[in-house]
């Protein structure tokens, strides 16, 4: 009986794409890559003409169940260089920042996301509030427990056009 090999996809890129996710915005080099959704805007400052993709998440990729809004792949190769992308995770909130986590918690968990070649993973919580000046324990919480394994991802809460930089 001959064994089927499987084809290993490179990174996260080729392995959404190659199931046949187009994304929303094609790899490419850019300065800004932006996106929104019911007036929540984030905005990612891209340094070092690194190409970066967006991928719409919710309804889309996933369809069932808790699952962030975005999903940006950069791009970080050099000339030679093995496979290192960063991941960044997008939610898009108005106040329920509580949920919001819980989202991007359920979407680091799909194995689409799982890929040795995603060196930095961060996820992004734009919100229309968040507390000021006094610590989130929800949000404090949910930063120690994405920062540790499984996840090794780095947390951040963001105001609504706030920008972010890579």
């Amino acid at each position: 009986m001959a064994k089927i090999k499987m084809k290993q996809h490179a990174n996260t890129y080729e392995v959404l794409t190659n199931a046949g996710f187009t994304p929303s915005q094609p790899l490419q080099y850019r300065k800004v890559l932006a996106t929104s959704e019911q007036g929540r805007k984030y905005t990612l400052e891209v340094s070092n003409n690194q190409k970066t993709t967006l991928f719409n998440v919710d309804g889309y990729i996933i369809t069932k169940g808790q699952k962030c809004d975005k999903l940006i792949l950069v791009d970080k190769n050099e000339e030679g260089d093995d496979e290192t992308w960063n991941e960044i995770f997008v939610e898009l909130k108005g106040k329920d920042v509580s949920h919001a986590i819980d989202q991007i918690r359920e979407t680091l968990k799909n194995p689409l996301f799982a890929h040795p070649s995603n060196k930095i993973i961060k996820a992004r919580i734009v919100a229309a509030s968040f507390p000021a000046n006094k610590s989130n324990p929800i949000m404090e919480k949910a930063k120690k427990e994405f920062a540790a394994s499984p996840y090794f991802c780095e947390l951040r809460g963001m105001k609504n056009g706030q920008k972010d930089k890579i």
